[in-house]
């Protein structure tokens, strides 16, 4: 209590400050002069122990074990002797003692005894006044009532891969070669025989005239006219892989005769001239033709989808694939005239999504306060993916003391008649910083304290198998029993809160098509240290590297001294701590923070440097 710690003060120089002054009656003399008095010739001794500690420095046993340990008991008293001859304060100490006059103090009646012992009595009046007193005051517990926000469920969301085939359709020029026939029986025009296509008989005739192999128009006015029969009226046309829209040109091999013989030759009107002098005739011209064929081509297959804003949310590590279902399935498709099969026309994706929330519940559990109400922030879907949670916080009754009635009595800080409190969270905030000092002690490797470890996992996009997932209610179906024992790990080291997500790169490509992501992650010990690290990289600047390199080193000593640990927020741990927290073996702990970690901090520098040195950072993009 300050009031007690006023009067020890009070106490202790209460000897050195009474004199007969300050018994005089009411009138006589001004107590509150002398205790001014006091007050100043205290600060003056307290300025001359610091003046005195600066001169002998901040670690006086720093440079190893002093030479008067090794003094044998023989030789003590001697070199005391010869150590205080020499020594300016104990000349000081034995010229004061030499000087100071003699008293004789009466322990029954000397002034300064009676008057030590009646303040001892009843120091209240003696500093305040008559009824000054100490009166407890029993206070109950303050109730309130506080709002978290805390991340719910994973939520699933779809999207969809559609098929594309593409069917490019072109002409292709082709040739065919064979021959038709044309005939003419004895006596068939005296009775009146169809002759059919006289034009092709006709063109034929004209093409040998002229030596010209072209009978196009001849040939396809003769196929028009058979209506597409191959053999009628004497005709026989070839039965071709084509009709005849596709007939681009009709050559015919000129016919070949000898004069000497009159077997093939052709008459004017047509005729082979024969031996029957025209009435019958039988040739088979032999023709090229020229022809177009329709020509498809199947481009590869290409899938489009709607899954980019997913994919997004995968890269950033708060959605994990879950399944990849065919929802349209074997099938065959008329695509630009040419019917196309597949097995699978449409595939519908399923992803696990987290979403970020502030998560500051832990702390209002460490306190111990009770959750009396729960509602949902938002949704996706039916599924709450982010809750407000209330907790009702109440502290326990607690016993305080006020000085009540005379006058005001001195207080160091001026304040001797309240002494209530507001509970905080000063403690368990003093607990964290303790404990990451405790880390540091021993903990120094290659130049490095707090070290992290890369850790990576895999995702497959062809396959959409999944060795990353969100990090949350993920990890339990079949899915990760496929994956290799480091990316199991990583998956419970990732639920535990013990890791920080990097970022995530294209592994693997095929035609430049990304089939393989990979995450990664810097894990550290515990919960603690990983918020040590996010908070005190923030404050000097240091980075997480990239994600195919990431930085998971510790942090040197010189990065360590620019940390301000009195602006780590470290409260997401305190529910973690309070596990382990036993209040009765703590002591002042908040006091002790500070000398603590100056201690440590002094104890790793290195011989030959002083405390502000600091060492050249080797971090990746640090400021």
């Amino acid at each position: 209590m300050k009031w007690l710690c006023s009067m020890r003060y009070f106490c202790f120089f209460l000897p050195l400050l009474i004199s007969d002054s300050c018994f005089l009656r009411p009138g006589q003399a001004n107590p509150w002069h002398n205790l001014q008095q006091g007050d100043l010739t205290a600060q003056s001794l307290f300025d001359q122990m610091k003046q005195k500690k600066q001169e002998a420095g901040g670690h006086p046993f720093y440079e190893g074990i002093s030479k008067e340990a090794k003094y044998k008991d023989t030789a003590l008293k001697g070199q005391a002797q010869q150590a205080a001859n020499s020594d300016p304060a104990a000349q000081m100490i034995y010229q004061s003692n030499d000087a100071r006059p003699k008293v004789k103090i009466d322990p029954v009646n000397d002034p300064l005894i009676k008057g030590s012992n009646e303040a001892m009595a009843n120091p209240l009046e003696v500093i305040g006044g008559k009824g000054t007193q100490v009166m407890q005051v029993q206070q109950g517990g303050k109730t309130e009532t506080i709002v978290c926000e805390e991340s719910g469920e994973d939520s699933t969301e779809t999207c969809a891969r559609e098929l594309t085939v593409k069917v490019i359709k072109t002409k292709v020029k082709k040739t065919w070669e064979g021959q038709f026939r044309y005939w003419k029986e004895r006596k068939a025009r005296k009775h009146g025989h169809y002759l059919a296509c006289t034009a092709l008989r006709q063109g034929v005739m004209n093409a040998n005239r002229q030596q010209n192999g072209d009978v196009t128009a001849a040939y396809l006015a003769c196929m028009q006219e058979l209506g597409g029969q191959l053999t009628a009226g004497h005709v026989s046309l070839p039965d071709t892989p084509f009709v005849a829209s596709q007939i681009q040109a009709v050559n015919l091999k000129m016919v070949k005769y000898s004069k000497r013989s009159n077997r093939v030759r052709l008459s004017r009107g047509g005729y082979v001239d024969s031996n029957d002098h025209g009435t019958k005739y039988d040739l088979s011209p032999h023709i090229i033709i020229d022809f177009e064929e329709d020509s498809y081509e199947v481009l590869p297959d290409e899938w489009s989808d709607n899954c980019a804003r997913l994919e997004t949310r995968v890269d950033s590590g708060l959605c994990g694939y879950v399944s990849r279902i065919c929802t349209a399935p074997r099938q065959t498709r008329i695509i630009n005239d040419i019917p196309i099969t597949r097995n699978c026309w449409q595939e519908t994706m399923t992803y696990a999504c987290s979403f970020p929330a502030k998560d500051d519940c832990g702390p209002l559990r460490a306190r111990g306060c009770a959750q009396i109400n729960s509602a949902c922030k938002q949704y996706v879907g039916n599924v709450c993916v982010v809750y407000h949670q209330t907790y009702q916080c109440k502290d326990a009754p607690r016993t305080t003391f006020q000085i009540v009635g005379g006058n005001t009595p001195f207080c160091m800080d001026g304040n001797c008649r309240d002494q209530s409190w507001e509970p905080n969270d000063e403690l368990m905030s003093s607990v964290a910083q303790l404990s990451i000092l405790k880390e540091m002690q021993g903990n120094l490797q290659n130049g490095f304290l707090f070290k992290g470890e890369d850790n990576r996992c895999s995702k497959y996009i062809v396959s959409f198998k999944d060795c990353c997932g969100s990090g949350k209610g993920w990890g339990n179906d079949m899915g990760l029993a496929s994956c290799n024992a480091k990316e199991k790990l990583l998956n419970k080291r990732r639920k535990l809160g013990l890791c920080h997500f990097v970022g995530t790169y294209c592994a693997k490509k095929v035609l430049g098509q990304c089939i393989k992501k990979k995450s990664s992650y810097c894990c550290f010990g515990s919960k603690l240290l990983k918020a040590f690290q996010e908070q005190g990289r923030a404050q000097i600047g240091m980075r997480w590297g990239s994600p195919k390199s990431p930085l998971c080193r510790g942090f040197t000593i010189s990065e360590i001294q620019q940390i301000d640990f009195s602006k780590l927020d470290l409260r997401e741990v305190f529910e973690d701590l309070m596990k382990n927290f036993k209040p009765g073996k703590m002591g002042d702990i908040s006091r002790q923070v500070g000398e603590r970690l100056e201690t440590i901090k002094g104890g790793m520098v290195p011989q030959g440097l002083s405390p502000n040195t600091k060492q050249q950072s080797q971090r990746e993009g640090g400021a």
